[in-house]
């Protein structure tokens, strides 16, 4: 008897959003703006690009960020476990 604890699968699934936070940092790092050009709506244009490469920046962020929260609150079970599972060995031996 025992308690099985396996830090594969949420390790899995951390570095699958990590890859998909990277994917989107990336995307969004692609951005060039029409500096000497003086069309009209160019000042709107920019702004938008402005705002569309933070919110992405940001985005991808939280993403990372709520990887790494899984990847952690999963260890955080796991050593649990293991606590858990050494004292039942001990009262049960």
């Amino acid at each position: 008897m025992g308690i099985n604890s396996s830090l594969s699968i949420p390790g899995g699934v951390s570095a699958q959003i990590s890859k998909a936070a990277s994917g989107l940092s990336s995307v969004n790092a692609v951005m060039s703006m029409a500096e000497r050009t003086s069309v009209s709506g160019n000042t709107n244009a920019k702004n938008s690009l402005t705002s569309v490469h933070s919110r992405g920046q940001r985005l991808s962020n939280a993403i990372a960020r709520d990887g790494n929260n899984i990847h952690s609150v999963a260890k955080e079970f796991a050593a649990i476990d293991q606590k858990i599972n050494a004292s039942m060995t001990n009262l049960f031996n």
